[in-house]
C-alpha cells in the first residue's frame, strides 16, 4: 500500500514539475561580469531594461530580446545557413538621465559570449570603462516539445 501511495505521489509531482521544466527550456538568462567578478545573473524579461551599477559608477541598462523572424532569416541568409537558429537583440543604455539613451545594439546567438567596452568586442562602448563587460547568454536547448 505504501509503495502505491509513493508511486502516485511521485507521478503527480513529476506532472507538476513538467510545466516549470518546460518554462525553463524557454528562459533566456544572462551572467554579466567584469573579469572574474560577476555583477549580475538573472532571467531576462524581454520587454524590460535591466539596471546595472558598474564599478566605475556608470548606470548601465541592458535589454535582451528575441530577434524578429525577419532578422533571423536575414542573419541565416548572410551566414549561408551556418548560423545558430536562435538570435537575440542586445541593447545597452545610458541610464544617467530620466530617459534611457541607447549606446549600442548588437545581435548575438541565444547561447553565446558577448563583450563590450572601450576596446571593443561585440561593440566599442567607451562609457563602460576598462576592462569592459562580458555577457554570457544562455537559453537551454530542450528536447522535442511536440512540434
Amino acid at each position: 500500500m505504501k509503495s502505491a501511495l509513493y508511486l502516485t505521489m511521485l507521478a503527480s509531482s513529476a506532472l507538476a514539475w513538467l510545466p516549470s521544466a518546460n518554462a525553463a527550456c524557454n528562459a533566456q538568462s544572462v551572467v554579466v561580469s567584469i573579469g572574474e567578478v560577476e555583477l549580475a545573473h538573472y532571467e531576462v524579461a524581454p520587454s524590460e531594461i535591466h539596471r546595472l551599477a558598474l564599478p566605475n559608477g556608470f548606470p548601465l541598462g541592458l535589454k535582451i530580446e528575441p530577434a524578429s523572424p525577419e532578422k533571423t532569416r536575414e542573419i541565416a541568409k548572410k551566414s549561408e545557413g551556418r548560423a545558430p537558429v536562435e538570435w537575440v537583440k542586445i541593447t545597452l543604455y545610458d541610464l544617467r538621465n530620466n530617459q534611457p539613451k541607447e549606446l549600442t545594439h548588437t545581435w548575438g546567438a541565444a547561447n553565446s559570449y558577448q563583450g563590450y567596452g572601450p576596446g571593443g568586442g561585440a561593440d566599442r562602448v567607451m562609457e563602460i570603462g576598462e576592462p569592459g563587460i562580458e555577457l554570457k547568454l544562455r537559453k537551454p536547448i530542450c528536447g522535442n516539445s511536440g512540434a
